[in-house]
C-alpha cells in the first residue's frame, strides 16, 4: 500500500511432482468446501489461471479470486515504513510457523489468491533476493520455495511481484522517487535521474528483466518445477505503482510496460502478467496501455482513506471510479482487479459502507478479483506480530500512513485506530465476500483450528504460539492422578500478555483453542513439570 505515490500523483499435500513438503508442518485440516465452486480441489490447485478477455478462468471455469495481501511472506520488514517496533534494517525471513499461520488464516477467510510482494521484489539488502546487482541469494530463494510449497498445500494461488516498496531497506540516496526497490539499480549504475532512467535506459531495463528471469526460471526443490511452470503462481505484478511519483509521461510508461511484458511472455507462457503501474489508485487506464498485448490484468489500489473525494465515498461505500476503470479494461478485452483495497473505518466509516463496497465488487462482472490490505499473523513465541509502520496514529489515523488502521488481525485486536470487535466483524464481511466471489452463496463452517504450541511454562506462567482462527484459549493443568483439569476456561487470548497459574506448585499444562463456531481443536503437547509415562 503506497499512499505517498498516490498523493504525489494527485499533484503530478503437494503437487504430484512434489518431492516433499517442507518439514515441520502438519497437513492442512480438511476443508468443508473446495476453494472455488466447480473444480475439485486438485483440479483447481494444478490448473493455471488463464486470461480470456475480461475474465479469468481455472480449468475452463470462470475464476473470480479474492483474498489478502500478505506482503511479508518472502521477507518481513522490507516494504512498510520503519517504526520504533520495526526499525529500518530489521529485515528477516518469516518463520515456517508464521507462513503456515497466515495461509491457514487466509483459507479460513475464504482466500483463493494471495498477493505477496516480497515473493520477488526484494532488492538491495543482505537478506534480499538480489542483494547486489546480478547476484541472487539462495537463502532468499529458499524462503520463496517454502512459501510456494505451503501455498499449494493450502490451495491458495499466489501473485508474485518484480518490483515494490523498499521503505524498510531504502537506497542511501532515495534514488527512486516512488520508494521502489529498483532505485538500487540506479545506485549501482550511478544514475541520479532514476525517475527517468529506469523507464528508458536499456541497461536498467535489462537489470529489471534479469531479475524477472532469475525468478521465473528458478526451480523449486520442493516441487521440481520452475516458478514459471508452477500453477501455484497465478501471475506476477510488474511493480507497486511504479508509474506514480516518478513523473514520467504515459507514453514513456506505456513503452516500458510493453517492453517488459513482451519479455515476460517470451519466458513465461503460462502465467498472468499484471500491470499495477498505469492505473495506480486514481482513475482511468491510459488508452495506450490498453493496447499492450502482453498485459493480462490491469490492477489498481483503492483507498478512500487517502482521497475520498476522488476514489469513492467513505460513507456509503460507492466506488464509481473503480467500476469505470473496470469497464474500460473489459471493453479492451483485459481483466481488472483492485489488487489492494482498504477495509477499515478510515476507508469505510461503518461496516455497512464496507459491505456496500464488497457487494459492488461482487455485482460487477468486470471485476476479476480483489485483495484487501493487509493480513498479519501470530508471532513466534506468543501473541501477534507487531503492527507495521506504527506511528501511534500521530497526529491521527484519519489520514497518513500507519499500520494501526490497515493491519488486519483476523480475530481482532485493539489498535489506536480500530477496536477488536469492529476489526473482527469486518473480517467476517471479508470472509463472506471471498466465498461469494468463489461461487458460494454463503460461507461454510469455520475450519478446525490447529493445536497451539506451548513455548514457556517458567514460574507457572504459560506462553504459547496461537492457532489460526482461534479467538480464545482454554488452559488445563494435569492433576496428580494424570487427569486434566481446566484452570482457565477460554480466559486467555492472543492479545493477553501471559497467563499465570496462582497455584505455586510446579505444573504440567496444555492449551486448547477453538474456532469461531466454538468447536475445540486438538490440545497442545503437554509442557512443564509433566508426568513421565512408563
Amino acid at each position: 500500500m503506497r499512499p505517498r505515490r498516490i498523493l504525489a500523483a494527485l499533484g503530478a499435500a503437494v503437487v504430484t511432482a512434489l518431492a516433499s513438503a517442507p518439514s515441520g508442518y502438519a497437513a492442512p485440516p480438511p476443508e468443508p468446501t473446495a476453494p472455488v465452486a466447480g473444480p475439485a480441489t486438485g483440479q483447481y490447485r494444478d490448473s493455471f489461471v488463464r486470461h480470456a478477455g475480461a475474465r479469468l478462468t481455472v480449468n475452463g471455469r470462470e475464476f473470480r479470486f479474492s483474498g489478502a495481501n500478505i506482503e511479508w511472506l518472502g521477507l518481513a520488514n522490507y516494504g512498510p515504513n520503519p517504526s520504533s517496533p520495526i526499525p529500518a534494517g530489521s529485515e528477516r525471513y518469516a518463520t515456517r510457523y508464521e507462513v503456515d499461520d497466515a495461509l491457514a488464516t487466509a483459507r479460513d477467510m475464504g482466500a483463493t489468491a494471495v498477493r505477496a510482494q516480497t515473493l520477488g521484489d526484494t532488492i538491495g539488502c543482505a537478506q534480499c533476493l538480489e542483494p547486489q546487482l546480478g547476484q541472487f541469494d539462495p537463502a532468499a530463494l529458499g524462503q520463496i520455495d517454502m512459501v510456494v510449497a505451503e501455498a499449494h498445500r493450502y490451495g491458495v494461488e499466489l501473485f508474485g511481484e518484480f518490483d515494490g516498496d523498499a521503505n524498510g531497506a531504502p537506497t542511501p540516496t532515495h534514488a527512486s522517487l516512488s520508494g521502489q526497490g529498483h532505485g538500487w539499480y540506479c545506485v549501482w549504475r550511478h544514475r541520479s535521474d532514476c525517475g527517468k532512467a529506469f523507464f528508458t535506459d536499456p541497461a536498467l531495463i535489462g537489470d529489471y528483466e534479469h531479475h524477472m528471469d532469475a525468478l521465473l526460471n528458478h526451480v523449486n526443490p520442493y516441487t521440481g518445477l520452475a516458478y514459471k511452470d508452477d500453477p501455484t503462481f497465478a501471475g506476477w505484478v510488474d511493480g507497486n505503482n511504479i508509474g506514480l511519483g516518478d513523473g514520467q509521461t504515459s507514453a514513456t510508461l506505456d513503452r516500458w510496460i510493453r517492453t517488459v511484458s513482451d519479455h515476460f511472455k517470451a519466458v513465461d507462457h503460462n502465467q498472468l502478467f499484471i500491470d499495477n503501474s498505469s492505473v495506480g489508485g486514481i482513475g482511468s487506464i491510459d488508452p495506450g496501455a490498453l493496447r499492450i498485448p502482453g498485459v493480462d490484468v490491469f490492477a489498481t489500489e483503492y483507498y478512500p482513506h487517502w482521497i475520498p473525494g476522488v476514489m469513492g465515498d467513505r460513507v456509503d461505500g460507492n466506488a464509481p471510479t473503480l467500476h469505470q476503470a473496470a469497464a474500460q479494461a473489459a471493453a479492451a478485452g483485459k481483466a481488472f482487479s483492485p489488487i489492494e483495497f482498504g477495509w477499515d473505518n478510515t476507508d469505510f466509516l461503518t461496516p455497512a459502507a464496507l459491505q456496500q463496497f464488497l457487494t459492488g465488487l461482487e455485482a460487477d462482472p468486470n471485476i476479476a478479483g480483489d485483495n484487501y490490505w493487509a493480513l498479519q499473523s501470530h508471532a513466534n513465541g506468543h501473541g501477534w506480530q507487531p503492527i507495521p509502520a506504527d506511528t501511534g496514529c500521530t497526529p491521527t489515523c484519519q489520514w497518513g500512513e500507519d499500520g494501526n488502521w490497515w493491519a488486519l488481525y483476523y480475530t481482532g485486536i485493539d489498535t489506536r485506530s480500530n477496536t477488536a470487535a469492529d476489526m473482527a466483524a469486518r473480517a467476517q464481511l471479508l470472509r463472506a465476500h471471498a466465498y461469494r466471489m468463489a461461487g458460494y452463496p454463503a460461507p461454510p463452517a469455520h475450519q478446525p483450528v490447529p493445536a497451539p504450541t506451548i513455548t514457556s511454562t517458567t514460574a507457572n506462567t504459560v506462553l504459547f504460539q496461537g492457532s489460526a482462527g482461534s479467538p480464545a484459549y482454554t488452559i488445563q493443568r494435569q492433576a496428580p492422578g494424570g487427569a486434566w483439569k481446566t484452570v482457565c476456561d477460554s480466559c486467555v487470548t492472543d492479545s493477553s500478555r501471559t497467563w499465570h497459574d496462582p497455584n505455586t506448585d510446579p505444573g504440567c499444562y496444555r492449551v486448547i483453542g477453538h474456532n469461531l463456531d466454538g468447536i475445540e481443536g486438538p490440545a497442545s503437547s503437554p509442557s512443564g513439570n509433566c508426568r513421565r509415562e512408563n
